[in-house]
């Protein structure tokens, strides 16, 4: 059995230079297409590395999304879309399986030069890239705690989790140029039910959100744009360049 461990709390503030720039890309009310994002995404990681850093906030309409370990085998149709309805499957340069994306789950692509940040994950020629999503996990659960939902680290996976099988945030990043892009997905209040899809390829394995477990445990549930506030919060404390 997988000893589930508590998740640290982020770091202390950093001080040391500025913080990324926030941008809220919308192409359809406050959804952003998959394509859009993964062009800008394309042309954030092209720039020189003198450039800002920059955190890519948004929501994306129905979209799949496969990493390098692919993931086709855990994909079937959503049974709450319009008959003939078809999602969007984009294969991307990042690491992980199948992810699912769909309004009412925060999305957040940080676009970093991982070797000049401050704290342990700036460290190295390339910078730590797991420290850096080890970074990116702490400031979600502390995110969801702000909420009155607890969460859980499993050793060797990815993510967020409420428990073993119940996994409340995704994540998947990759480095180009210096830059980190691709990024975290933390489910507030998707529509969940009869989506058929094993989570980054884990069998056994189900999404939740912050508005199922709040309604389990009789929890007042938050707004999207409060869980997004309190996100970016803790991810400009702690991202700084050096």
């Amino acid at each position: 059995m997988t000893a589930l461990l508590q998740p640290p709390p982020p770091p202390p503030p950093q001080q040391a230079g500025t913080p990324p720039r926030v941008i809220h890309p919308q192409t359809d009310g406050e959804l952003c297409d998959y394509g859009v994002a993964l062009a800008l995404m394309d042309q954030l990681v092209a720039r020189p590395k003198t450039d800002d850093d920059v955190l890519l906030v948004l929501q994306h309409p129905p979209t799949l999304t496969l990493g390098r370990k692919g993931g086709l085998n855990h994909i079937a149709t959503p049974r709450w879309l319009p008959t003939g309805a078809e999602v969007p499957v984009h294969e991307v340069a990042r690491g992980g399986s199948v992810t699912w994306h769909a309004p009412g789950q925060l999305v957040v692509y940080p676009i970093l030069q991982l070797n000049q940040q401050v704290g342990p994950w700036g460290k190295g020629p390339l910078g730590d890239l797991p420290a850096f999503v080890r970074l990116l996990e702490q400031c979600i659960a502390a995110t969801c705690a702000a909420f009155g939902v607890e969460t859980v680290l499993k050793p060797g996976q990815s993510g967020v989790w409420i428990d073993a099988r119940q996994k409340i945030a995704s994540l998947g990043l990759g480095l180009r140029n210096g830059w980190t892009f691709h990024g975290l997905a933390l489910n507030v209040n998707p529509q969940l039910d009869g989506f058929q899809v094993t989570p980054c390829g884990l069998d056994g394995v189900r999404l939740t959100s912050v508005a199922r477990v709040c309604a389990e445990r009789g929890i007042a549930e938050p707004t999207v744009a409060d869980v997004q506030k309190s996100l970016e919060m803790h991810l400009l404390q702690v991202l700084r360049r050096a």
